[in-house]
């Protein structure tokens, strides 16, 4: 029997051709809280973060909002970057936060990937989606190292 779950969900609203928008949930019995995070495109950069918390255990989590802004300036593309992210809103703020943070950060080439390729598949609902994921992988290397840029045989990228 299960006696406990967790859910958090990730949302990415592009705003324009170099602003991504996501917005994180992460709610299970205990805690409720949400962030919105604009992230610039082509360096990845947080270039604001709003909190809410809708739900938690003591008087001090809702201090953890303002912590969000360390995030500011920070790029999901530096080496290091999540260690970054729990140390400084996990540590001084709320390890809850950090999680959808990075949950978020995650996304990014993923969210990327979706916005680029849906009008194609629209357009051509029989195309591959295996190949047209290669392809963007192939003319993204940023998105080089990523999960999504791995298979079986290696990097789905390169072939």
């Amino acid at each position: 029997m299960i006696t406990f779950s967790r859910t958090m969900l990730v949302g990415a609203e592009f705003l324009d051709e170099t602003t991504v928008r996501f917005h994180g949930i992460l709610e299970d019995h205990i805690y409720a809280m949400e962030i919105e995070m604009d992230v610039r495109i082509p360096d990845g950069v947080v270039t604001a973060i709003e909190g809410e918390m809708k739900r938690y255990t003591n008087p001090v989590c809702p201090k953890a909002v303002d912590v969000l802004q360390e995030a500011v300036g920070v790029s999901l593309r530096e080496e290091g970057w999540a260690s970054r992210i729990y140390r400084e809103i996990g540590r001084k703020g709320c390890q809850h936060f950090a999680e959808i943070l990075i949950e978020c950060g995650r996304c990014l080439d993923q969210a990327r990937m979706a916005h680029d390729l849906t009008p194609i598949i629209a357009t051509n609902p029989a195309a591959s989606t295996t190949e047209l994921a290669k392809r963007w992988l192939r003319e993204h290397p940023e998105a080089q190292g990523s999960c999504m840029a791995r298979s079986e045989e290696g990097n789905i990228g390169a072939n």
